[in-house]
């Protein structure tokens, strides 16, 4: 069949969406579940897909199972020596992301620990419990985002876009909506942190060393973008990727 024919100019998908700034922002989580068929074209693979709404905006992450594990760049065996340590912190990273982001849903530390009491065999089985904890009105419920720059531009586009962060590394980056006094303030003496009028400090805060790295910084092709840290001058983003 022919793609080719009449196309509606007042279509609203065919607009630009916009929604999501570099740090603080406030949203839902609009799905948090166990994909079995994460591969290319819906081939089978483990992963939990998680995508937040901020605005007219999705943001999409896929945290897929370790199946293969790398040291340097080249792809190592079990037999390597390094591959249980390399394996441990690379799937405990993916289970934190999946952990911080059921928990910003309302799940208790309690709750997942219960659930996991008799460990799982494999990612697959973990995932399966962990993610009918989610609750059924999950997507009512109001999140605190925090987005920060893609590292390196991908091939075919020609700047950094934002996204949900893939790992625990630089810090939180989901939580239940905190409601400030007043409003939350950036603050960015010493790195990142959101102060509201009455002091109180928001649980999203950044070390100095994020804060001048490629993941708090705008990148466009030809120009390398170093604006010395603090918020970016460049906050919003038109493009979300897995």
């Amino acid at each position: 069949m022919s793609t080719f024919g009449y196309v509606d100019d007042n279509d609203e998908s065919l607009k630009s969406k916009s929604g999501g700034k570099f740090g603080l922002n406030q949203g839902f989580i609009t799905k948090l579940e166990y994909n079995p068929n994460a591969g290319a074209d819906g081939a089978a693979a483990d992963a939990v897909d998680i995508t937040v709404q901020i605005g007219e905006k999705e943001f999409r992450n896929r945290v897929y199972d370790v199946t293969r594990v790398y040291k340097d760049g080249e792809q190592i065996e079990k037999d390597n020596p390094d591959y249980a340590a390399l394996y441990g912190a690379e799937i405990k990273q993916k289970m934190a992301v999946v952990i911080h982001s059921i928990k910003a849903t309302g799940v208790t530390e309690e709750q997942l620990k219960t659930a996991l009491a008799t460990p799982p065999a494999d990612f697959k089985g973990w995932a399966s419990i962990v993610c009918a904890l989610v609750p059924a009105d999950a997507s009512t419920r109001p999140v605190d985002v925090f987005l920060e720059y893609q590292w390196n531009i991908k091939e075919g586009q020609d700047r950094t876009y934002l996204e949900i962060p893939k790992n625990m590394k630089g810090g939180r980056f989901l939580c239940p909506s905190v409601t400030p006094v007043g409003a939350f303030t950036a603050v960015t003496d010493n790195g990142l942190k959101y102060v509201d009028n009455a002091n109180n400090e928001h649980p999203f805060d950044r070390s100095q060393n994020y804060m001048e790295s490629n993941k708090a910084n705008l990148q466009t092709e030809g120009d390398e973008a170093d604006n010395g840290g603090g918020i970016p001058s460049t906050q919003s983003a038109d493009k979300a990727n897995w």
